[in-house]
């Protein structure tokens, strides 16, 4: 009985806090001048899942770090993968995200390009509120990110390794996650834990996106909350697809398709469909899903080293669900 309260009471708890980084973001957006932009006039959601702050939250309660300090570190992630979300939609010329219309839909590339470097303004002046240094940790984090998206862009409709696949999830994806715990761990004096935390980190990351990259060929756009088949349609050669291309069954047909797909600019969906539905009937959606529960199979160890055991089995719960959801 008294574990269920104490269950209840840590629920409670990360509610509160996820309640009042979102009205700390939500203060920052409502002091810009309306003239220059007006975020109650859109829909786009600023929090979305908060997976960064969820993860940051729970971390920290296993290192023993200060709620508070938790908190700002999680608001500052926050900032920079909304940012980097505005920026890739443009990229990609994304109607949804989050499921609601995104910001270059509603209000056209070029506001919603600036919106995203004012929202990254905002990350490195709120980083501050944590230590004079952070913001600097923060800007090579935000270089490293970049790396990962430019090696992504660059490797669009290629033959692409796994390899090269895991180096663009540990930058684009998982260095967000590395800062954030890297920060935490900094944060709560624990430097003889700074490998531990880094590996958690990354490796969250990686596992993250590998789910994410799963559900583009199982989900629909009104459950996963961006558009459908965007990662195919756009020639990202992530896992589920690079273990159907190392398979000689499969291989020329879906060569074919992705050529199909880079050559016709018409906005034909077949091809993308046709591949979604050949990843998925053949085994590797479940090929990616079992390589990322390997991952946290691993993961476990490095989690087991965090000090406050009880806070420590909760992040790895919150983990797991992160690796083994379907929407």
């Amino acid at each position: 009985m008294l574990k269920y309260v104490f269950a209840m009471d840590k629920l409670r708890s990360l509610d509160e806090s996820l309640a009042r980084i979102n009205r700390d973001i939500n203060a920052l957006l409502d002091g810009v001048d309306k003239a220059v932009y007006d975020h109650e006039k859109t829909s786009f959601n600023f929090m979305g899942k908060a997976v960064r702050s969820r993860f940051t939250l729970l971390f920290g309660d296993a290192l023993g770090l200060e709620r508070g300090t938790a908190e700002r570190i999680s608001a500052a992630a926050e900032l920079i993968h909304t940012a980097s979300l505005l920026h890739d939609d443009c990229i990609d010329r994304a109607a949804l995200r989050r499921g609601l219309p995104t910001l270059n839909e509603s209000l056209g590339i070029n506001t919603a390009i600036l919106v995203g470097d004012m929202v990254v303004s905002f990350a490195f002046d709120y980083a501050v509120k944590i230590t004079p240094d952070t913001p600097g940790s923060l800007v090579r984090a935000v270089r490293r990110m970049t790396e990962g998206a430019l090696l992504e862009e660059n490797l669009r409709y290629k033959n692409t390794s796994a390899a090269e696949a895991e180096r663009i999830l540990q930058l684009k994806t998982g260095e967000l996650f590395r800062w954030c715990a890297l920060t935490a761990c900094h944060m709560a004096k624990k430097p003889e834990l700074y490998e531990v935390c880094g590996t958690i980190g990354r490796e969250t990351g990686v596992i993250f996106q590998i789910t994410d990259d799963v559900l583009d060929f199982e989900g629909e756009a009104g459950q996963t909350g961006k558009d459908a088949l965007k990662d195919i349609t756009e020639g990202r050669t992530t896992l589920p697809l690079i273990l159907a291309l190392n398979d000689p069954r499969f291989a020329v047909e879906i060569k074919a398709e992705l050529t199909s797909l880079k050559t016709d600019l018409s906005g034909n969906l077949a091809p993308a469909l046709r591949i979604a539905d050949l990843v998925k009937k053949n085994g590797f959606c479940a090929g990616a899903r079992a390589i990322a529960a390997e991952k946290m199979r691993s993961l476990e160890k490095e989690i087991a080293r965090l000090p406050e055991r009880a806070a420590a089995g909760t992040f790895k719960n919150y983990i797991y669900a992160l690796s083994s959801r379907t929407k």
